[in-house]
């Protein structure tokens, strides 16, 4: 019985896995940024770890998906260094953002000692 148990529950999951995912794309549902814009307001969910929203009105239909530029960082790490804070986003030619969290790059604060520690804390 164990045996037949193990596979179940992998998959059970694995399915929630990739549904919690679905969920969190669908989140932004507001328009693709425009090349060369800049996007500004609190992030207000984070997808994954290389994207974030920021809200630019109340409803989720105003919420911008950002994709981050040249930027690797776990989906804790965004959380802790731009949940709930403002923040102004850069989009070049691609589509893809450079951010400034409450006056700081968004790529110096995922390497401060203090944001480091506290990603800890979203896991």
């Amino acid at each position: 019985m164990g045996e037949r148990l193990i596979p179940i529950l992998m998959t059970a999951a694995l399915a929630a896995t990739f549904a919690a995912r679905a969920q969190a794309a669908e989140v932004c549902q507001g328009p693709a940024p425009s090349a060369h814009a800049a996007v500004h307001g609190p992030v207000l969910a984070v997808p994954d770890g290389t994207s974030l929203c920021v809200a630019t009105g109340v409803s989720p239909s105003s919420w911008i998906r950002i994709p981050l530029d040249h930027l690797q960082a776990t989906h804790a790490a965004l959380m802790a260094a731009a949940f709930g804070k403002n923040a102004t986003c850069a989009v070049d030619a691609n589509g893809r953002g450079a951010c400034v969290v409450e006056g700081k790059p968004l790529a110096e604060l995922l390497h401060s000692p203090e944001i480091v520690n506290t990603a800890y804390d979203w896991r």
